[in-house]
């Protein structure tokens, strides 16, 4: 199978305890192995030169982040899995315990959502709500 990737403009807003965060930016999807992926450099100066990579799935959505961070979140409909966060400073093990998930995605473009605990290092650091909007870039062949 081909591997044809395009580019995309990705909206991703979280929210925990009322504060909303949002990254606004271009990147790249691609479709492999029945996942859509989704790859964009993240843009805030706190993870400069960090690339994160969304893939997204019937099975749930995975978080990961390469660079000056690595991280791995992962998001199963109603279970808990495990991660990490990694930086020069140390290392963290994470763990989300997810409630739904809704992915809604036709080839490279589409919505999902999800809502999630986070547990860091053992302590719980709370709960969170994430939207990803995944459209096409403009001008886009």
């Amino acid at each position: 199978m081909n591997e044809h990737k395009r580019n995309v403009r990705v909206r991703l807003t979280t929210v925990n305890d009322g504060q909303q965060t949002v990254v606004d930016t271009d990147g790249e999807a691609y479709l492999r192995g029945g996942h859509t992926y989704i790859r964009y450099r993240e843009p805030s100066a706190d993870l400069a030169g960090v690339t994160t990579t969304v893939k997204l799935g019937a099975g749930g959505i995975a978080v990961l982040r390469q660079g000056a961070v690595r991280a791995e979140q992962r998001f199963v409909p109603g279970g808990v899995a495990v991660g990490y966060y990694e930086t020069a400073q140390g290392a963290f093990p994470l763990e989300t315990r997810t409630g739904a998930v809704d992915v809604r995605f036709e080839g490279f473009v589409g919505r999902a959502a999800w809502d999630y605990e986070l547990w860091v290092g053992g302590a719980e650091a709370g709960r969170f709500e994430a939207n990803l909007d995944v459209q096409e870039a403009e001008g886009t062949r």
